[in-house]
């Protein structure tokens, strides 16, 4: 093909009339959405440094106020003088910019952004607390001769923050520059003047500046992209004098393109790319770094300038070498700081508007490929939007904001898996693969068969994959059967899946609520220094025996066929995952998942372990009373049920909600169009759990073999210790105390089943010197113990595919 290299015109300074944007309506920017995760991010950690680090902040308080011990009472008094007269001014400033620019929105903007950033950094300093080290530096400083300023007050400032991020979008350049002026030398008169640095200034300041962001993302900054006729103005500057423009629609990232007519017939397309779509690209970016890796992406240009020059000049590359790419005619600055990228305009559609595509057209499709392979260039975005089909039937590359050139080859190698995932989605997966083959080779599909995965395709590639199931696995396998390769190892691309997040979440929040439970942990080892523990494998034994019961439960709960030792392990796990969430939860949402991979129905398998939780209350209940009655009075002298009164009317409150939630249409709605269908397809299967007396043996039987085993567990752990409880007083506390400790929110009712146990038995007449370390022992072995092989089974079934 022939070809003609083409210098870009980058276009002299815009025309000045064109300098500030007219604001043609308000939208929502990915500007913000960036300033408000660096504002909130600043913010957070000034107040966790404050907070945690309070000693360190007060020790640089002090120093710096003692340096200010120079100034003299005339001083002191002429800078109070300029800071009472700052503040004013930029008060009334702010306050009639709205009337002056004749734009009355920004005063509910203000209003607004001044309410929530009081209400903030008030909150802010009331969880700070340091009212006794405020008081010790306000010693300090008036020892130093600095009288404490109540005219820049930490509300103050938070509010001028936020009022000028709230004006920057409708104020010029020149404006902001002294905007940040000001709000600097109001930081400075603070630290100068004031006897709370550097916490409370630059805690305002960040807090400010998150709200105004806030409030702009919330309601809507000027949506300032370039008019159409600034566009052509700056077109015009660039040699390329165009009539009307028409706004195309291109669906990327913030992203506005324009089609006009030049002089001389032809036509182009201006693509504009704002501050706004620069934003956008780089949310997009460090999404993609935080969710995964070896995907060949390269650090973000400094600028939009930049950004734009790249890809001008890897578009101008890779025609040159040779790819129909459509030909650059400008560079151009556009508005105060927008780019313009103009490219001729080609007659024809984009491959997703393709109905059907020649064979001629898929080997020209893939010669272009070829080509770029050829000389290390990247496409790296190769989505059936960025490839047009001529009227010609000639294919075109286009969009090439996101390429890299000098790749290495597993770069390459995407291209090829994000072309031949686009063209099967277009011709399905034999004419996709027949293509590349015989255009590429074996050895080019071979090598990009690894990366043949969701990850490694773009966003709208992903979607349509999901919405044809089971075609990415029909590609996968075609692909491997033609290039002879018998087993695929797939790149780890997933940095941070959706299961490494559940469990770094999870291990976070058993943190959080276990740290607590060990922080007396030396005490009570020397409680259970006396203890007798040729008890404690006994205890351990017996608290083993609940993992038989459950297990027993759970094949007992379905009508299907479980394995019996992976079934087991799975309760192993569910122990881990119980200790990650409060009233069982984890456990249940486990077993859930695991019934579901064994080749339960989803519809039963749900029920199913309802039906074994629903169980385990009923058996709970009925021990309960039996205990009770076998105990007598002795073993609750402490302990006292809910009024029945309240217990009435709050049965009564719920049965008034559920009967008045039928009288909504939609809510019959949903109940018949959803959990109708779902219910009869659960009941058919728990029905044949029903009328089998095996299974509800197995049901019952394993409940009572785990309540059971947790009882034994505590009485053994009573009398490694000496105490004097009967069977029947402990079976009696422990059914009271995990009734109590399954209602608290918290994993395995941390503190509460502790608490409540302790009190039944110091209640019952044991000591609490014996009642401490005994329920110490009894939950080392039911919950601190089963943590380490949970959590290694947990890991074990995600291995084994059971979950």
């Amino acid at each position: 093909m022939a070809t003609t290299s083409v210098e870009p015109v980058e276009a002299a300074a815009p025309d000045p009339r064109f300098e500030l944007d007219e604001i043609v309506g308000y939208s929502r920017s990915a500007s913000d959405v960036m300033r408000l995760l660096v504002y909130s991010s600043l913010a957070l950690f000034l107040l966790a440094l404050t907070r945690w680090a309070e000693s360190a902040v007060l020790g640089l308080e002090s120093d710096i106020i003692s340096l200010l011990g120079f100034l003299e009472p005339p001083a002191e008094r002429v800078i109070e003088g300029a800071t009472a007269i700052v503040a004013f001014v930029v008060s009334i400033g702010v306050i009639a910019t709205p009337f002056v620019l004749r734009r009355y929105r920004i005063l509910l903007y203000l209003i607004v952004g001044n309410l929530v950033s009081t209400a903030l950094i008030n909150l802010a300093l009331s969880w700070l607390d340091h009212d006794a080290p405020r008081d010790v530096v306000n010693q300090l400083a008036q020892r130093a001769g600095v009288q404490p300023d109540q005219t820049l007050t930490p509300s103050v400032i938070a509010n001028f923050a936020a009022s000028f991020v709230i004006l920057a979008p409708f104020v010029g350049a020149r404006w902001r520059r002294a905007g940040a002026i000001i709000i600097t030398a109001v930081a400075l008169l603070r630290i100068v003047l004031s006897v709370e640095l550097p916490a409370d200034v630059f805690l305002a300041l960040a807090i400010g500046a998150f709200c105004g962001a806030a409030v702009l993302l919330a309601l809507g900054r000027p949506d300032q992209h370039p008019t159409m006729a600034a566009v052509a103005a700056s077109l015009a500057a660039a040699g390329l004098s165009v009539g009307p423009l028409e706004p195309i629609p291109v669906g990327r990232r913030a992203l506005r393109a324009y089609v006009g007519t030049l002089s001389d017939g032809s036509r182009i397309v201006a693509k504009v790319r704002s501050p706004a779509e620069r934003s956008a690209d780089l949310l997009f970016r460090i999404y993609r770094y935080l969710r995964l890796k070896n995907v060949g992406d390269e650090k973000p240009f400094i600028s939009l300038r930049r950004a734009v020059e790249h890809e001008a000049l890897v578009a101008l590359q890779a025609r040159d070498v040779g790819v129909s790419t459509p030909r650059m005619r400008a560079i151009a600055s556009v508005g105060t700081d927008s780019m313009i990228l103009a490219f001729d305009h080609v007659d024809g559609h984009s491959l997703d508007h393709v109905d059907d595509l020649s064979d001629d057209s898929l080997r020209a499709l893939w010669q272009q490929l070829a080509i770029l392979r050829e000389h290390r260039i990247a496409h790296r975005d190769l989505r059936r939007s960025n490839i047009l089909i001529g009227d010609d039937g000639t294919p075109w590359l286009i969009d090439f904001g996101f390429s890299e050139v000098a790749v290495d080859d597993a770069v390459l190698d995407a291209d090829v898996a994000q072309l031949l995932a686009s063209l099967t989605l277009q011709v399905g997966v034999t004419r996709a693969v027949d293509s590349a083959i015989a255009t590429l080779g074996v050895d080019a599909l071979r090598s990009s068969l690894r990366l043949l995965q969701l990850n490694a395709f773009s966003g709208a590639t992903r979607a349509a994959f999901r919405a044809h199931k089971g075609l990415l696995k029909e590609l996968q396998t075609t692909v491997a059967e033609r290039c002879a390769v018998e087993q695929v190892q797939y790149v780890p691309l997933a940095r941070l899946d959706k299961k490494a997040l559940f469990t770094i979440v999870m291990l976070v929040l058993v943190t959080y609520f276990l740290l607590p439970q060990v922080a007396n942990l030396p005490g009570i080892i020397d409680q259970v220094e006396a203890a007798d523990w040729i008890w404690f494998l006994p205890v351990v034994l017996a608290s083993m025996l609940t993992y038989f019961g459950a297990t027993l439960g759970v094949i007992g709960s379905v009508p299907d066929r479980l394995r019996l030792i992976p079934t087991f392990i799975a309760q192993i796990a569910a122990s881990f995952a119980g200790t990650l969430a409060p009233a069982m939860v984890g456990g249940m949402a486990l077993n859930v998942r695991f019934l579901q991979k064994s080749g339960v129905d989803p519809a039963v398998a749900v029920p199913a372990v309802g039906l074994n939780a629903i169980t385990g209350i009923a058996v709970h209940i009925g021990m309960l009373v039996l205990f009770v009655v076998w105990a007598g009075r002795s073993a609750f002298k402490s302990i006292h049920l809910p009024d029945p009164e309240v217990l009435l009317y709050g049965v009564g409150a719920v049965l008034v909600l559920t009967i008045g939630s039928f009288a909504i249409p939609a809510v019959r709605r949903v109940l018949r169009e959803r959990l109708v269908p779902v219910l009869k397809r659960s009941m058919s299967g728990l029905a044949a759990v029903v009328r089998s007396p095996t299974n509800i043996a197995l049901l019952l039987g394993g409940s009572v073999l785990v309540t059971t085993g947790y009882i034994v567990s505590l009485f053994l752990a009573t009398l490694a210790f000496g105490g004097e409880l009967s069977f029947a007083q402990v079976g009696a506390i422990y059914l009271v105390g995990a009734a109590i400790g399954s209602a608290a929110p918290t994993p395995g009712g941390l503190g509460a089943l502790e608490a409540a146990l302790i009190a039944g038995l110091v209640a019952a007449g044991m000591s609490n010197d014996i009642a401490v370390p005994t329920v110490f022992l009894f939950r080392l072995a039911t919950f601190w113990l089963p943590i380490l092989p949970g959590w290694g089974a947990f890991h074990y079934l995600r291995k084994e595919d059971y979950l």
